[in-house]
């Protein structure tokens, strides 16, 4: 009997075997989502067997099988509790206390290690020259690296002694010798799926003498997380519109008490003011950059110290423009490059719903006033794809730029990949079929316009839509909808259809 069999015939003699699944198997969700129990009797368990060595994208994480592991339990909702790993991984223990101190695991021989890739491609010039602070305070190489893994926060140490802390200094040696880290996932698992990611595109924009310390000349700043808006894809740490549902909904605390969040944006606000006389390129985000405080502070120190000449770049909802007794306008006609870019998704009640409490006459509204008053801001839209608003974007990138309103020029987009649920690659196949016809259509048509930067990021949605397969994230998609839309008044089928069957 071989030593995976003999483990198995052991766990048997001493547990109630509900299931043995083999680590690797293509069917990995589907066989656990058939051995899911409302209530297992606590004798129960689910044998996991791993037979062969695991691939490590990461050079601080388990391996990708592992993880996938993990997220399945999660969204399967199976306790790891009942999980027996039975493994010739010889850093199993390890790995296995990353994701849970509950599942259990055996061990047996013969043990093969562990080999992380290493790969051609993983520099990024942002760990030398960006500073980002979260609405939390924690210090990130970036706004998209993994929230879970920060790098320091501005209550214990300044930017500065941050961005040359052993963290920071880790990232920067593993960029330079090929290996990924667990910070940056977000931009690798895009460019897996066939994606462009931001660090690609910082690549195009900085040249960076790598030898240097840590130098924050690109500011990106996100002090809060107030916003009036509740978008689908969104969550509490963006959102505080959001947080405050959540706690309504599921009972969750909002994580930061006004008062220390206050003393964080403070300490923040603070930290960064030292930077702005020599800064080349300020990020404002959120929550919604123009419903904070310190944005207008930020904006006036900049004119101030004369520093006007700076790249600006707003990622903002584009719902107000008045703040208090501030109109936004009177302060961009002071600078000379302010460029916009409104998270616009979809046309009308799509809008509405996709980004709630957005009204879709007030955009419209905003953007007349914008070209009429500060013909010298730079207005484009950027755009989240997903499956709700593909069709929709289609509808408003025709509609704006026929009409004269935006040139088609004007419009970029990404393709949501988290939550799941959103994305494109969600769906079954017959919607699929109709959206690429949709999609393939309207690359021809941006073509005809002259727009192939635009057709290029339309291929890219459809190429990680085809190739990609998500459907099992349809219970998630059916479950978060119903809570959402009997709390908001809303009603799905009514506003797209076209979707009514996936409820």
């Amino acid at each position: 009997m071989n030593p995976f069999d003999q483990a198995i015939a052991d766990l048997e003699q001493k547990f109630n075997v509900v299931g043995v699944v083999n680590l690797y198997d293509s069917q990995l969700y589907q066989r656990l989502q058939n051995l899911y129990q409302t209530e297992y009797n606590h004798n129960d368990r689910i044998i996991i067997i791993q037979d062969t060595a695991d691939t490590y994208d990461y050079i601080d994480l388990p391996g990708a099988a592992i993880l996938r592991l993990q997220k399945y339990l999660d969204q399967i909702d199976i306790s790891k509790f009942f999980i027996v790993v039975v493994t010739g991984n010889a850093d199993i223990k390890n790995e296995l206390l990353q994701i849970s101190n509950e599942i259990s695991f055996i061990q047996v021989e013969p043990y093969f290690n562990n080999v992380v890739i290493r790969y051609e491609d993983t520099f990024c010039p942002l760990p030398w020259m960006h500073l980002y602070v979260g609405t939390d305070g924690n210090v990130l190489p970036c706004c998209v690296a993994d929230h879970q893994y920060p790098m320091g926060n501005i209550e214990e140490a300044t930017p500065l002694e941050i961005g040359n802390n052993k963290k920071f200094i880790q990232i920067r040696q593993n960029m330079l010798s090929g290996q990924r880290s667990k910070e940056c996932s977000y931009c690798y698992q895009k460019e897996d799926s066939g994606l462009p990611s931001l660090r690609q595109e910082q690549i195009k924009r900085w040249k960076i003498d790598t030898d240097s310390a840590f130098n924050p000349i690109y500011l990106d700043i996100r002090l809060n997380n107030v916003c009036n808006l509740k978008c689908r894809m969104c969550s509490g740490y963006f959102s505080s519109s959001i947080a405050q549902e959540d706690a309504e909904l599921f009972g969750t605390t909002i994580s930061i008490e006004n008062s220390l969040r206050n003393r964080q944006r403070k300490l923040a606000l603070e930290e960064i003011v030292e930077f702005l006389p020599s800064a080349e390129k300020i990020y404002f985000a959120g929550g919604e950059p123009l419903l904070a405080p310190e944005h207008y502070i930020i904006l006036q120190k900049l004119i101030d110290c004369g520093n006007t000449d700076l790249e600006i770049f707003y990622n903002t909802n584009f719902t107000r423009l008045q703040f208090r007794n501030i109109n936004v306008l009177d302060l961009w006609k002071k600078f000379g490059q302010i460029t916009i870019g409104a998270s616009l998704d979809a046309i009308g009640p799509v809008a509405e719903y996709v980004r709630h409490s957005t009204v879709w006459t007030d955009i419209e509204n905003n953007l007349d006033l914008l070209q009429n008053y500060c013909p010298n801001v730079n207005f484009t839209v950027t755009s989240a794809v997903g499956f709700m608003n593909a069709a929709s974007l289609i509808e408003l990138q025709k509609n704006w730029h026929n009409n004269r309103r935006l040139d088609i020029s004007k419009f970029s987009l990404h393709a949501i990949t988290s939550p799941e649920h959103m994305t494109l690659a969600v769906l079954p196949d017959h919607h699929k079929n109709r959206l690429e016809k949709l999609i393939t259509d309207h690359i021809h048509w941006c073509c005809g316009r002259d727009a192939y930067i635009l057709a290029e990021q339309w291929q890219d949605m459809l190429n990680y839509m085809l190739s990609t397969d998500l459907t099992h994230y349809l219970d998630e998609f059916r479950r978060l909808t119903r809570i959402m839309d009997q709390h908001r008044k809303q009603d799905f089928g009514q506003v797209l259809p076209e979707f009514k069957d996936l409820l």
